[in-house]
């Protein structure tokens, strides 16, 4: 029987994949190294700063406040500018009205019916003329 499990690289794309958020956070190092100079002994510590990638964690609770906070935020705006987003939902909706009516002007300007009266008077009158010279 085969057995297999995830590996630790699968869960953290997996992670990633769902939105974890990485950053990166300099850490100091301090480290030690013992130096043998004609038979006695140095220790030098040298400070060393590397670059660690940490999750950034957000619990349940802690999103769920945000989100909360969010929404509050959300509706003291909607009360204050009620007013006002009215009034240009209003003014936005003239707008298309005006927009409408001066492309509905636009499209009566044409000279459609020029062409069909001139058709008419023209086919009337060849129509008369074959009546009277046929």
């Amino acid at each position: 029987m085969l057995l297999s499990s995830c590996s630790a690289t699968h869960h953290f794309n997996k992670a990633i994949d769902k939105g974890l958020k990485m950053d990166t956070i300099t850490k100091t190092i301090e480290t030690t190294d013992i130096i043998t100079i004609n038979g006695k002994d140095s220790i030098i510590t040298r400070l060393i700063d590397v670059d660690c990638p940490e999750p950034i964690i957000e619990t349940r609770w802690k999103v769920r406040f945000d989100n909360r906070r969010f929404k509050d935020s959300l509706k003291m705006f909607r009360r204050i500018y009620s007013d006002s987003l009215d009034n240009a939902y209003k003014s936005l909706k003239n707008d298309n009205r005006t927009d409408r009516y001066i492309t509905r002007r636009e499209t009566r300007r044409s000279t459609w019916y020029i062409w069909l009266i001139s058709g008419l008077v023209i086919g009337l009158t060849l129509k008369f003329l074959l009546k009277i010279f046929v």
